[in-house]
Protein backbone atom coordinates (compact mmCIF):
# COMPACT_ATOMS: atom_id res chain seq x y z
CA UNK A 1 0.00 0.00 0.00
CA UNK A 2 1.16 3.09 -0.98
CA UNK A 3 0.12 6.00 2.05
CA UNK A 4 0.46 9.83 1.64
CA UNK A 5 -0.44 12.00 4.89
CA UNK A 6 -1.84 15.27 3.62
CA UNK A 7 -1.85 18.40 6.21
CA UNK A 8 -0.27 21.29 7.76
CA UNK A 9 3.67 21.24 8.67
CA UNK A 10 1.95 23.10 11.86
CA UNK A 11 -0.79 20.65 12.70
CA UNK A 12 -0.49 18.81 15.89
CA UNK A 13 -2.62 15.94 14.59
CA UNK A 14 -0.90 15.80 11.69
CA UNK A 15 2.18 16.06 13.37
CA UNK A 16 1.54 12.98 16.01
CA UNK A 17 0.68 10.79 12.53
CA UNK A 18 4.08 11.95 11.48
CA UNK A 19 5.83 11.01 14.25
CA UNK A 20 3.82 7.57 14.64
CA UNK A 21 4.86 6.99 10.67
CA UNK A 22 8.50 7.20 11.43
CA UNK A 23 9.16 3.60 11.03
CA UNK A 24 6.40 3.11 8.14
CA UNK A 25 6.98 4.56 4.61
CA UNK A 26 4.52 7.27 3.28
CA UNK A 27 4.87 10.34 1.26
CA UNK A 28 3.98 13.70 3.42
CA UNK A 29 1.81 16.43 1.21
CA UNK A 30 2.18 19.51 3.19
CA UNK A 31 -0.58 22.46 2.56
CA UNK A 32 -1.89 25.51 3.37
CA UNK A 33 -5.07 25.28 4.54
CA UNK A 34 -5.03 29.41 4.39
CA UNK A 35 -4.58 29.33 0.48
CA UNK A 36 -8.23 29.23 -0.88
CA UNK A 37 -6.72 26.74 -3.64
CA UNK A 38 -5.60 24.16 -1.66
CA UNK A 39 -8.62 24.50 0.70
CA UNK A 40 -10.51 23.87 -2.01
CA UNK A 41 -8.73 20.91 -2.88
CA UNK A 42 -9.41 20.05 1.05
CA UNK A 43 -13.35 20.00 0.51
CA UNK A 44 -13.11 18.24 -2.44
CA UNK A 45 -11.12 14.49 -0.42
CA UNK A 46 -12.32 15.43 2.74
CA UNK A 47 -15.78 16.85 3.32
CA UNK A 48 -14.81 17.88 7.46
CA UNK A 49 -12.39 20.27 6.09
CA UNK A 50 -9.79 18.82 9.00
CA UNK A 51 -6.57 17.59 8.72
CA UNK A 52 -4.34 15.18 8.69
CA UNK A 53 -6.02 13.17 5.41
CA UNK A 54 -4.04 9.84 4.88
CA UNK A 55 -4.39 8.48 1.57
CA UNK A 56 -4.43 5.08 0.90
CA UNK A 57 -4.03 3.61 -2.23
CA UNK A 58 -5.37 7.07 -3.23
CA UNK A 59 -8.73 7.09 -1.06
CA UNK A 60 -8.97 9.14 1.97
CA UNK A 61 -9.22 8.76 5.40
CA UNK A 62 -10.34 11.51 8.24
CA UNK A 63 -9.34 12.08 11.37
CA UNK A 64 -5.71 11.37 12.95
CA UNK A 65 -7.64 8.87 15.89
CA UNK A 66 -9.38 7.15 12.75
CA UNK A 67 -5.81 7.24 10.97
CA UNK A 68 -3.50 6.10 13.58
CA UNK A 69 -6.49 3.02 14.28
CA UNK A 70 -6.09 1.74 10.29
CA UNK A 71 -2.34 2.09 10.86
CA UNK A 72 -2.43 -0.22 14.36
CA UNK A 73 -4.75 -2.83 12.39
CA UNK A 74 -2.90 -2.63 9.19
CA UNK A 75 0.42 -3.23 10.73
CA UNK A 76 -0.54 -5.77 13.07
CA UNK A 77 -0.13 -3.51 16.41
CA UNK A 78 -1.79 -4.02 19.36
CA UNK A 79 -4.35 -1.88 19.75
CA UNK A 80 -5.06 1.17 22.54
CA UNK A 81 -5.74 -0.40 26.32
CA UNK A 82 -8.33 1.80 27.74
CA UNK A 83 -6.42 3.96 29.80
CA UNK A 84 -4.11 4.53 26.67
CA UNK A 85 -7.75 5.87 24.88
CA UNK A 86 -8.79 7.95 27.62
CA UNK A 87 -5.38 9.41 27.68
CA UNK A 88 -5.68 10.23 24.17
CA UNK A 89 -9.04 11.41 24.84
CA UNK A 90 -7.54 13.65 27.53
CA UNK A 91 -5.47 14.85 24.80
CA UNK A 92 -7.34 15.55 22.50
CA UNK A 93 -10.07 17.24 24.20
CA UNK A 94 -7.61 19.92 25.90
CA UNK A 95 -5.64 20.46 22.21
CA UNK A 96 -9.17 21.46 20.72
CA UNK A 97 -9.69 23.66 23.22
CA UNK A 98 -6.48 25.59 23.29
CA UNK A 99 -6.92 25.29 19.38
CA UNK A 100 -10.22 27.06 19.78
CA UNK A 101 -8.79 29.48 21.75
CA UNK A 102 -6.17 30.20 19.73
CA UNK A 103 -8.29 30.93 16.80
CA UNK A 104 -10.57 33.48 18.58
CA UNK A 105 -8.04 35.13 19.79
CA UNK A 106 -6.72 35.29 16.12
CA UNK A 107 -9.58 36.35 15.22
CA UNK A 108 -9.91 39.26 17.26
CA UNK A 109 -12.73 37.70 20.11
CA UNK A 110 -11.99 38.54 23.44
CA UNK A 111 -11.65 36.16 26.17
CA UNK A 112 -13.78 37.38 28.85
CA UNK A 113 -12.58 35.70 32.01
CA UNK A 114 -15.60 36.17 33.73
CA UNK A 115 -18.13 34.48 30.97
CA UNK A 116 -19.05 31.12 32.40
CA UNK A 117 -17.68 29.41 29.53
CA UNK A 118 -14.07 30.75 29.69
CA UNK A 119 -14.73 29.73 33.34
CA UNK A 120 -15.49 25.84 32.25
CA UNK A 121 -12.53 25.92 30.28
CA UNK A 122 -10.04 27.02 32.49
CA UNK A 123 -11.78 24.55 35.16
CA UNK A 124 -11.10 21.88 32.37
CA UNK A 125 -7.79 22.73 31.18
CA UNK A 126 -6.96 22.21 34.68
CA UNK A 127 -8.12 18.73 35.31
CA UNK A 128 -7.01 17.53 32.28
CA UNK A 129 -3.24 18.61 33.20
CA UNK A 130 -3.80 17.34 36.60
CA UNK A 131 -4.56 14.05 34.86
CA UNK A 132 -2.27 13.70 32.46
CA UNK A 133 0.66 14.99 34.82
CA UNK A 134 -0.88 12.26 37.05
CA UNK A 135 -0.44 9.55 34.10
CA UNK A 136 3.40 10.63 33.18
CA UNK A 137 4.01 10.28 37.13
CA UNK A 138 2.13 6.64 37.53
CA UNK A 139 4.99 6.44 34.09
CA UNK A 140 2.24 5.74 31.64
CA UNK A 141 3.96 8.02 29.14
CA UNK A 142 7.32 6.02 29.65
CA UNK A 143 7.10 4.82 25.96
CA UNK A 144 7.48 6.87 22.42
CA UNK A 145 4.16 5.64 21.62
CA UNK A 146 1.09 7.50 20.41
CA UNK A 147 -0.33 8.41 23.68
CA UNK A 148 3.50 9.94 24.33
CA UNK A 149 3.77 11.37 21.01
CA UNK A 150 -0.03 12.83 20.70
CA UNK A 151 0.99 14.71 23.90
CA UNK A 152 4.25 16.02 22.98
CA UNK A 153 2.75 17.29 19.79
CA UNK A 154 0.10 18.70 21.89
CA UNK A 155 2.58 20.81 23.84
CA UNK A 156 5.38 21.82 21.77
CA UNK A 157 2.32 23.22 19.19
CA UNK A 158 0.80 25.32 22.78
CA UNK A 159 4.53 26.63 22.90
CA UNK A 160 5.01 27.40 19.27
CA UNK A 161 2.05 29.14 19.30
CA UNK A 162 2.30 30.91 22.74
CA UNK A 163 -1.22 29.25 23.84
CA UNK A 164 0.29 27.83 26.97
CA UNK A 165 3.23 28.62 28.59
CA UNK A 166 5.10 25.57 30.07
CA UNK A 167 6.38 27.03 33.12
CA UNK A 168 2.59 27.71 34.49
CA UNK A 169 1.94 23.84 33.76
CA UNK A 170 2.62 20.87 36.28
CA UNK A 171 6.35 19.50 36.91
CA UNK A 172 5.84 16.54 35.44
CA UNK A 173 4.45 17.97 32.03
CA UNK A 174 7.47 20.36 31.84
CA UNK A 175 9.73 17.13 32.46
CA UNK A 176 7.40 15.31 30.05
CA UNK A 177 8.25 17.95 27.13
CA UNK A 178 11.94 18.32 27.74
CA UNK A 179 12.80 14.94 27.58
CA UNK A 180 10.27 13.67 24.83
CA UNK A 181 12.11 16.66 22.71
CA UNK A 182 15.03 14.40 21.50
CA UNK A 183 13.04 11.24 20.53
CA UNK A 184 13.15 10.23 16.95
CA UNK A 185 11.35 12.56 14.02
CA UNK A 186 10.83 14.90 16.56
CA UNK A 187 13.37 17.41 14.88
CA UNK A 188 12.36 16.36 11.45
CA UNK A 189 8.31 17.20 12.17
CA UNK A 190 9.19 20.86 14.39
CA UNK A 191 6.48 23.21 12.58
CA UNK A 192 9.66 26.19 12.99
CA UNK A 193 11.04 25.10 10.35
Amino acid sequence: MAYTLIGSKTSPYVRRIRLYLRDIPYSFEAINILDPAEDARLSRINPIKRIPVLMIDERPLFESRVIFNYLQKAHGRPSLSLAEENLVSTIDAWQDQLIQGFLLKRGGHAIDSENSYYQRMTERQKLMMTYLASAIVKGEFSRWDYPAMSLYSLMDWARFRETLDLKSTLPALQTFYESAAVQPAVAATDPRQ
